[in-house]
């Protein structure tokens, strides 16, 4: 059996970026709580939560528990937060470490410019995602959210309006949106905000499952990115199989001459990649011996 590791594998620079924030103050002795998880991954939530970290539901305290947050460090993860969470966790927190991607920053920038200068605001993306959440924050919660076809009768056609994305939305499902939108509102101003990394990761992932017997994706279940990259890989390659962990290989799954390839979304670490590879490498020496 040849197993390897996806080379184009590994947390987006903004997760990698939270990541090494929060690690930072945590080997310093920092008493550290993060609104919401700061990576969809179980694996390494159990590892930072072992630093130490402490994570608290974002809506909790959106809905006015903060007593959690008081005279801490409060950690920012990668997908950023409304204007008002910002400033509710700022007035009850002993100081932030705002560990929002720059990217995401950008865009929550130029969502409360247009904003104020009375555009509407649509954005691509999925509702309840927490970036989408944080991005509508910048413009009073007023933003048209569009995710397919039948949500553009949301728009109101006559104003004045800009478009722009979740990062993490496949570029395609962007582009389709925008091509409905221009039919019907030939000003409307566009910002293709998609990002750039995953966008590549999605063609890397087809490439990826082209050139392997069986794929194993590993990811958290609560991944949206996951879940796109699974849905990329199995149009490629039907044997795509999507794990947590270790715990969740099959031997059903591989054959002793099989070329398995592992990889992982934005939300997994390469280590975790790295045990699930040193796994199936001592079962095969197992099953030879």
């Amino acid at each position: 059996m040849i197993i390897e590791i996806d080379p184009h594998a590994g947390p987006c620079p903004g997760v990698k970026r939270a990541l090494r924030m929060a690690e930072e103050q945590l080997h310093q002795g920092e008493s550290l709580v993060a609104v919401g998880p700061i990576i969809h991954n179980r694996s390494e939530m159990d590892r930072l939560s072992g630093l130490g970290l402490t994570t608290v539901d974002q809506i909790t305290v959106q809905q006015g528990q903060t007593q959690v947050l008081q005279n801490r460090s409060v950690f920012i993860r990668s997908h950023g937060i409304s204007k008002a969470l910002f400033q509710t966790v700022e007035q009850e927190s002993k100081r932030i470490v705002n560990g929002t991607c720059p990217v995401v920053q950008k865009i929550q920038q130029m969502i409360a410019e247009y904003h104020a200068e009375g555009y509407q605001i649509i954005i691509v993306g999925k509702p309840s995602h927490p970036e989408v959440l944080g991005l509508n924050g910048h413009c009073n919660n007023q933003a048209v959210l569009v995710q397919q076809e039948t949500d553009i009768a949301n728009v109101d056609t006559r104003k004045p309006s800009v478009l722009l994305s979740q990062t993490t939305i496949a570029q395609s499902t962007f582009f389709k949106m925008r091509d409905l939108l221009l039919q019907r509102m030939p000003n409307l101003i566009v910002k293709d905000t998609t990002c750039r990394q995953v966008n590549r990761r999605h063609e890397n992932i087809r490439n990826f499952a082209k050139r392997v017997d069986v794929v194993l994706l590993v990811g958290g279940k609560q991944s949206s990115n996951t879940r796109v990259l699974y849905e990329k890989s199995r149009e490629c390659n039907p044997n795509t199989h999507w794990i947590e962990s270790a715990a969740d290989l099959e031997p059903r799954w591989f054959s002793p001459d099989d070329h398995v390839g592992i990889t992982g979304s934005a939300s997994t670490p390469i280590w975790q990649l790295q045990q699930i590879q040193q796994c199936l490498e001592n079962g095969s020496e197992r099953s030879a011996a």
